[in-house]
């Protein structure tokens, strides 16, 4: 596998290893289910309406820098 980099915010990964602990799983395996999760809604939503979709990813990528 390889790195992505990826930085969270506090409440992230709070509630990340808030998971990982409830389901005795290390972080970053609850990261990739929940990557994996968030990128199958996203790839619905955009053959619904990729404007919409769009639109989804920013107010929730905006929505966890808080």
């Amino acid at each position: 596998m390889k790195s992505l980099g990826a930085k969270f915010s506090d409440n992230q990964l709070s509630d990340i290893k808030k998971v990982a602990c409830c389901l005795n799983l290390s972080t970053s395996a609850v990261a990739r289910a929940a990557l994996r999760l968030g990128i199958e809604q996203i790839d619905k939503a955009i053959c619904k309406d990729a404007d919409k979709a769009k639109d989804l990813v920013l107010i929730n990528d905006a929505r966890s820098k808080q």
